[in-house]
């Protein structure tokens, strides 16, 4: 009994330390890695002026994570991409978002005097607009419009695309084969 006694006495402190400690180093690591994982491709001026651009061309984006969504696939395999441009110039994905995002930051910089994620929503909209009618100043590749069809496509694929989409659509989620992720 004795002996019984002094184990548990020893066991008890030694295991409740060591949850704890294990808890910190797992809480450390899920840190670690969500914030080495957060842009494989973009840097993160990219990334907001990306969610940004979008967000004004579809409401719900910057909460959906389009950035997320576009930089994860351009940084997975091209095959399994769920990006629209897969499909119609798979050259240099990253290059061609890269390049758009550069030729917004050009010219809200040329228009305004300021990057886009620090313009007014009427200047984001009147961007837009300038992108739908090809009527950009100083950005011309790519070609604004096709930037604005593909980001436009991707802002809507992440809002609408998932089960939560058609659910706020009041759209039957059908499925075959749920997806093992959101997006």
């Amino acid at each position: 009994m004795k002996g019984r006694r002094r184990f548990l006495t020893r066991v008890i402190p030694t295991t409740f330390w060591a949850s704890i400690t294990m808890r910190s180093l797992s809480q450390n690591a899920e840190a670690k890695t969500v914030e080495n994982t957060s842009h494989k491709i973009f840097t993160t001026t990219e990334a907001k002026t990306l969610t940004a651009w979008c967000a004004a061309i579809v409401s719900g984006a910057e909460e959906a994570g389009v950035a997320q969504f576009v930089d994860q696939n351009l940084a997975g395999d091209q095959a399994a991409s769920l990006l629209l441009l897969r499909y119609l110039d798979a050259s240099d994905m990253a290059g061609f978002y890269r390049k758009g995002i550069s030729g917004i930051e050009k010219e809200c910089l040329h228009r305004f005097g300021l990057p886009f994620v620090q313009v007014t929503d009427d200047q984001r909209v009147e961007m837009i607009q300038a992108a739908i009618a090809s009527d950009m100043q100083v950005w011309t590749d790519p070609d604004p419009n096709f930037f604005y069809f593909i980001s436009r496509s991707d802002a809507v694929d992440v809002v609408y695309g998932t089960q939560e989409g058609f659910a706020e659509l009041n759209i039957p989620y059908l499925a075959h084969i749920p997806p093992p992720r959101p997006w």
